[in-house]
C-alpha cells in the first residue's frame, strides 16, 4: 500500500469521526460518515484489484501503468446506468463530435464498447469506428455485443500511451471517464498519442472529473487529492494537459452534476 493511499486511509477515518464527535450520533450523521468511508473504500479496492494478473481471453495484454477495469467489466454497463452514465448521455458526447458519415473514429478506453458502437451507427454505412482499452475482459464483452454494427467496429487490446494505429488516421477521438485513470506521466505521453493519430482538423472530445462545483462533492471526494492520477482533475488542470499535447480550441462545452465536464479539442488543420 502506498504513502498515499495511508494517509488517504488515515484522514478519512478522522475526518468520519470528527463528523460524528461534532454532529453527534445520528441516523444522517451515521449515513454521511459511512458514504464518506464508503468512497475511500472503492479508491482503495480499485487500487489493489489493478494490481492482480488479468486474464488474457482475447491476445496479449498491454503493459500499463493506468489503472484498468477488468474487474469491472462484468457489471460495468449497469454500474454505469445506475450513476446517470446511459443513452442521453453517451448521445450528448457523440454530438460534441460532430461525426459524419464515412468517417473513421476512435474511442479510447472503450470499456464494453457502447459509445463505440453508437459512433460507429452515428459514421454508418462507410465509416468506420475502433474502441481500445487495456482490460481483456471489458473487450471480450465489447465484442461479443458487436454483432449489429459488424463491420462498421472493431476492437483491440491495447493502451492508451501506445495507440496501435498510423498517424492522421482518425477524424475524431473520444475519451470518457478513462483520462483520469492515468498518473500525470501517462496523460501527457497518452494524449499526444491521441493527437498523432488524429487527422489534421480532427476533434477530440474528452469527458472526464473536472473541479466540484459545490463543497458537497468536496467533502466526498478529497480524498482523490492524494491520488496522483485524480488530483489534476479535481484541480481543473485538464484543459492545460490538452493544450500541451497540442490540441488548439480547447473548450469547456458543458458540466455534468457539477463534477465532470465536456471538453473538446482539436489538432491543428
Amino acid at each position: 500500500m502506498t504513502w498515499r493511499i495511508r494517509i488517504c486511509l488515515v484522514l478519512t477515518l478522522a475526518a468520519a469521526a470528527a463528523v460524528l464527535l461534532v454532529f453527534g450520533v445520528s441516523l444522517w450523521t451515521v449515513l454521511f460518515a459511512l458514504t464518506m468511508l464508503a468512497c475511500v473504500a472503492a479508491i482503495v479496492w480499485g487500487y489493489f484489484t489493478g494490481l492482480r494478473p488479468l486474464p488474457v481471453p482475447v491476445g496479449a495484454v498491454p503493459e500499463t501503468r493506468g489503472m484498468t477495469l477488468n474487474w469491472m467489466a462484468p457489471f460495468y454497463d449497469r454500474l454505469a446506468q445506475r450513476l446517470g452514465v446511459g443513452p442521453a448521455f453517451r448521445a450528448r458526447t457523440l454530438a460534441f463530435a460532430r461525426l459524419r458519415p464515412g468517417e473513421r473514429v476512435l474511442d479510447v478506453g472503450c470499456g464494453t464498447g457502447v459509445l463505440t458502437r453508437l459512433a460507429a451507427k452515428a459514421v454508418a454505412p462507410h465509416g468506420h469506428a475502433v474502441g481500445i482499452d487495456p482490460a481483456p475482459d471489458m473487450i471480450r464483452l465489447a465484442l461479443s455485443n458487436s454483432a449489429e454494427v459488424r463491420p462498421m467496429v472493431d476492437f483491440k487490446l491495447a493502451a492508451i500511451e501506445d495507440i496501435p494505429f498510423p498517424d492522421a488516421n482518425f477524424d475524431a477521438a473520444f475519451a470518457s471517464f478513462m483520462i483520469h485513470h492515468l498518473p500525470p506521466d501517462l496523460k501527457r505521453t497518452g494524449l499526444r498519442e491521441v493527437h498523432r493519430v488524429l487527422k489534421p482538423g480532427g476533434r477530440f472530445v474528452v469527458v472526464d472529473l473536472d473541479q466540484p462545483a459545490n463543497w458537497l462533492w468536496w467533502l466526498l471526494l478529497w480524498p482523490m487529492l492524494f491520488v496522483a492520477s485524480t488530483a489534476p482533475h479535481l484541480r481543473g488542470q485538464v484543459p492545460g494537459y490538452l493544450r500541451r499535447a497540442g490540441f488548439v480550441s480547447v473548450e469547456s462545452q458543458a458540466r455534468w452534476r457539477g463534477l465532470a465536464t465536456f471538453w473538446t479539442g482539436e489538432k491543428p488543420a
